[in-house]
Parts: C-alpha cells; sequence; structure tokens
C-alpha cells in the first residue's frame, strides 16, 4: 500500500497515450473551413457579420467573465449581490450597456430593453415562461406559412395550448375574419408572430383590435430587427405589440445572442426580474459585449444600412428575374419583398427537379444560401443583409446574379471551380464591414 501510494495513481491506457496533440489534424481542418469562408458571397437569410470592432469584444479577456443581471442592478465598482452570489463589477461595461440600452429602445421606440436572452429561441422560451401560465392558449404561424419549427413542439413541452394563426395564402398572411371568429370561440393569452420570411409587414393594428387589451402581442423580428432599428419595415410597437424579440444576427448585425424591448416599462421590468431569477445566470459576455458595440454602431448607421439593403435586394431581384430565375412576388405587392428577403425558384431557364439539389449547386460555386418550404413548395430564401455590410451596392447585385445563373447550369469539377473562382473574385473584393465603427481598411 506504501509502494502504491508513493508511485501515485495508476493511469489507465487509454488516458496515458503519447499524443501531445490530441485534435490532431482537427483544428487545422477547422481552419481549412474559415478560409473557405473568404472565398464565398453570403446571401443566407439567417446570417451577418460583425464589425471587427465588435469581433474583438468575443475574445477579450471580459469574455471570460460573468456579467450577472441588469445594467439597471450594477451600481459602479460595488459588487452585485443578487440571489445570494455576490459577483465582480465592471463600471465600464455598466456604461456601455447603458448606452445601448438607450440606443435600443430609440431605435425601437421601446421603454424597456433586455440583452440577455441568449439565443432568438431563448428569447421565445423565456416569454412563454414568464409572460403565459401552464394551459394558457398561445397562437403562433404554422410552419407551412413560413412560421418556425420549434414554436409549437415548445408550446407543447411548456403544457400550453398551442394553436396556429388562420392564414390566407392568396394574401400572403393572416386572415383575419377567420381569426376573430376562432378568436372570439376560445381567446387566448398571447399572440406570438413568428414569421420566417418576411416579406409583407404583418397586420399588427388590425390583430390588436381583434384580441383587445386582454392578451399578449409578441412580435418576432428575428428576420427584420435591423430593418426596424432603421426605420424601413413597419414599427410593431407602436402598431399595438407589447413586446418585440428575436435573435440579434440576421438584418440586424450582432452576435448569436437574443434581445427582448416591451412598449410598457413596467411589464419590461416584471419580465426582467423574473428572467434573471429563473432563465438566465451570465449571459455569454463575450456575445453581450458585441451586441452593445453593434447596437451603438447601428445607432450612428441603422438608416444608411438599411437603406442600402432594400435597395440591393431590389436589384438583386431585378437582375435574377432577368437571368431566369423565378423571384417570388407575395399576392397584391409591386415587388417581390419589402424587407432583405427573396424567396426564388429555378425559373424556365434553370429548372431543377430538386430545389435543395440547385441550392447545393449553388454552394458549391460559393453562392452561400439556403432553401426551406414556404406555402407547400421549397424555394430559395436569400437576404442580402451580409453583402450589404461588406460594402456591396447595385452593381454587384447584377454580378451576383449572373454568377448564379451560371452556377446553376454547372456540371463537373472543371466548371464548378471556374464559377467558383469568380465568386471568389467577387468576395475578395469586399473583405471590410461598413456601416460600423473600424475603419474603413479594417477587414475581418
Amino acid at each position: 500500500m506504501t509502494e502504491l501510494a508513493a508511485a501515485g495513481p495508476v493511469r489507465s491506457p487509454h488516458r496515458a497515450g503519447g499524443r501531445t496533440d490530441p485534435a490532431g489534424g482537427l483544428l487545422t481542418a477547422v481552419h481549412d473551413d474559415v478560409g473557405r469562408l473568404t472565398t464565398t458571397v453570403n446571401l443566407a437569410a439567417f446570417e451577418n457579420v460583425l464589425s471587427c470592432t465588435a469581433r474583438a469584444m468575443l475574445h477579450g479577456p471580459l469574455a471570460d467573465r460573468y456579467l450577472i443581471g441588469h445594467e439597471q442592478e450594477r451600481r459602479g465598482l460595488d459588487p452585485l449581490l443578487r440571489s445570494g452570489l455576490l459577483s465582480a463589477a465592471y463600471p465600464g461595461v455598466d456604461a456601455l450597456e447603458r448606452a445601448a440600452s438607450d440606443t435600443a429602445r430609440q431605435l425601437l421606440g421601446a421603454a424597456w430593453v433586455d440583452f440577455r436572452p441568449l439565443s432568438g429561441l431563448h428569447a421565445t422560451i423565456s416569454v412563454f415562461a414568464l409572460l403565459t401560465a401552464p394551459g394558457s392558449t398561445v397562437y403562433s404561424i404554422a410552419p407551412a406559412n413560413g412560421g418556425h419549427f420549434a414554436t409549437q413542439p415548445l408550446l407543447e413541452s411548456m403544457g400550453r395550448d398551442g394553436r396556429y394563426l388562420p392564414w390566407c395564402a392568396s394574401a400572403g398572411t393572416v386572415d383575419l375574419a377567420a381569426f376573430a371568429q376562432v378568436w372570439r370561440a376560445h381567446p387566448g393569452a398571447m399572440v406570438f408572430l413568428d414569421h420566417g420570411v418576411p416579406l409583407a409587414p404583418l397586420p399588427v393594428r388590425e390583430l390588436r383590435a381583434v384580441i383587445g387589451d386582454g392578451a399578449l402581442l409578441a412580435y418576432d423580428a428575428s428576420h427584420t430587427l435591423g430593418l426596424i432599428a432603421g426605420g424601413r419595415f413597419q414599427d410593431p410597437l407602436a402598431e399595438g405589440c407589447d413586446l418585440l424579440q428575436g435573435n440579434t444576427h440576421k438584418s440586424f448585425p450582432g452576435a448569436h445572442k437574443g434581445l427582448v424591448a416591451f412598449a410598457d416599462a413596467a411589464l419590461g421590468q416584471g419580465f426582467s426580474e423574473r428572467l434573471g431569477l429563473a432563465l438566465v445566470s451570465s449571459q455569454q459576455t463575450g456575445p453581450t459585449l458585441a451586441n452593445y458595440v453593434t447596437t451603438l454602431e447601428m445607432g450612428v448607421h441603422a438608416s444608411a444600412y438599411t437603406r442600402q439593403m432594400l435597395a440591393n435586394q431590389a436589384a438583386l431581384a431585378c437582375a435574377l428575374g432577368e437571368s431566369g430565375f423565378a423571384v417570388h412576388h407575395p399576392p397584391g405587392a409591386t415587388g417581390p419583398s419589402a424587407s432583405h428577403v427573396l424567396l426564388v425558384e429555378g425559373g424556365r431557364q434553370h429548372d431543377d427537379a430538386d430545389p435543395y439539389a440547385l441550392a447545393a449547386r449553388l454552394m458549391h460555386c460559393g453562392v452561400m444560401l439556403n432553401a426551406r418550404p414556404v406555402d407547400g413548395r421549397v424555394v430559395l430564401r436569400l437576404g442580402v443583409q451580409e453583402v450589404t455590410r461588406r460594402g456591396m451596392r447595385q452593381p454587384e447585385m447584377w454580378r451576383l446574379a449572373e454568377l448564379m445563373a451560371r452556377a446553376a447550369h454547372t456540371e463537373g469539377a472543371t466548371a464548378t471551380a471556374h464559377v467558383a473562382g469568380q465568386v471568389a473574385a467577387l468576395a475578395g473584393a469586399f473583405t471590410s464591414v461598413r456601416y460600423g465603427f473600424d475603419d474603413s481598411e479594417a477587414a475581418c
């Protein structure tokens, strides 16, 4: 027994291996993925790019530290005591959060803002958990009509009665007359507007008139948050929503996090107090700080950024139509979209039995996007938010459409590589991030 104690514990063979780099070539492969990003043009509607100023917050020393509570709870250098836990104070961070909160309230027309949700889905979880009761009814948009796939399963798992809003396919929006009848028969606690293909504003005022003041009207702005901040879509809180929530990395060019904004400060403060007690401890300090910086950037640049975003969307829609793609137009609309999102099919010149195969072909050529079912068919879903922030303008939209048309017909490795090289050349000309606090020559 003495000899064993002196020798120390016996290491199992699989833990005593001699490799000094257990990751082997895995990290090299990840770096290769990073390198490929620089050769692609990103038209995915659900992503964006941080400025270098904001990105620095992701991996700075503060990213390793806990950030507890809401900025209105923290005061200077005094540590914060919350739920029996005493945590360190960072007054510079508090000042940055106060400035970001003030800016977010102004941009969104809100009385209260909370940056702590860890993602858009976590914001949804928090809203359902803290603002509805088990057994209560929540109406949302069906996935077949553009609603989020996770909303209904989430409501079911939380003991809520999830129901879908009646939808008018010919108008591409909520069937208000049908919903009024449904609501009279079975009123709910909340209407949750979770549209993932927002080509046009939703009828918020009309929905408020239907449900009255006794239920909550919540607007998921995951896709359109940046456009709303720039005053270029709709104004959900001013139109009658009680709260606006969503993620922060689509048309709003922040880190992968979430945000909730309230029209009424008392409702928002009550939500935040319970959020900190039950659903958030540390809030991912690095991404949170990045979002504070992005919010301040949007306070300066939101109007110009979103104006160019919509100009690029219109140019790309026109160019894709000229290149033989079928660009979806909402029923009764004069254009294909009022947001940064476009829905596109192959069309006569780019016919493909499988839209997913067409999307894969485009991605192999370096045009990054995604495809999803909408209204009973699979379409390409494009967004111009990132290419706009990279500095591209209308002429580049026409060049992109030309490259996409070529990519749609590529067959074989040689042809794919040729188009991919042209896409890489376009991407390489736009490596800076605009509409932020970076120097004009900064590259991310």
